[in-house]
């Protein structure tokens, strides 16, 4: 497990790293085969096991500390990396929305003006067309409809699509059905830490755990 482990560039540990890991396993190994073998029949086994689970909780410190000496300066590499890339692309993405909104706000306009001119031009085929019906219930002769041309939809490029999501916005909150509302645990758990003892749908009660001193 210790050679799993990496921290230099070269990908390796120093000598007294790797020394003080294999002691803290060596450390672990012993609390764990203590807790294995104690068995709690009386008050003395009860002391006797306060002190193992005092002696787990210094180890479980002594184990973090030591990862962070790991993780610290990994951590704090990979957040300066983080920044730097996200700055150079920080302009681009801004650049991006701003081209993309450009190009939506001129697409809804075309097309709402398509559907305008082509609404239009529907009224006045059916105007005619009720002007040609009209000449022929009077035995006139009629020529063929002159068709209108409509204009074109707007086509989608290679570079330039688009496509329809589905969003939603809550108007009215009390009116959403329970079975989409989540409920948060969080706060709940902040409002009985903070006192409140009844909430309508939620069993508040004690629990006895072990508290190590």
């Amino acid at each position: 497990m210790i050679a799993m482990l990496s921290k230099n560039e070269g990908g390796q540990m120093s000598e007294i790293e790797r020394k003080e890991l294999v002691e803290i396993e060596e450390s672990t190994n012993s609390i764990v085969l203590q807790v294995e073998s104690q068995q709690i029949m009386s008050q003395t086994d009860v002391d006797n096991a306060n002190i193992i689970l005092k002696a787990i909780s210094k180890q479980m410190s002594i184990i973090e500390t030591k990862r962070k000496t790991f993780t610290q300066p990994l951590n704090q590499s990979l957040r300066e990396i983080n920044s730097t890339f996200k700055e150079l692309t920080e302009p681009l993405e801004k650049a991006k929305g701003i081209l993309s909104r450009k190009v939506m706000n001129w697409r809804n306009k075309e097309q709402e003006r398509i559907r305008i001119e082509q609404e239009r031009i529907a009224k006045e085929e059916e105007r005619r067309r009720k002007i040609q019906e009209a000449h022929k219930e009077k035995g006139h002769e009629v020529s063929e409809p002159v068709v209108m041309t409509k204009p074109k939809p707007l086509k989608e490029t290679d570079s330039t699509c688009t496509r329809k999501v589905w969003k939603f916005e809550i108007i009215d909150a009390a009116k959403v059905p329970w079975g989409y509302r989540v409920i948060s645990e969080n706060r709940i758990r902040e409002a009985v830490r903070d006192g409140v003892r009844d909430i309508p749908g939620v069993r508040i009660y004690q629990e006895e755990i072990m508290v190590i001193k």
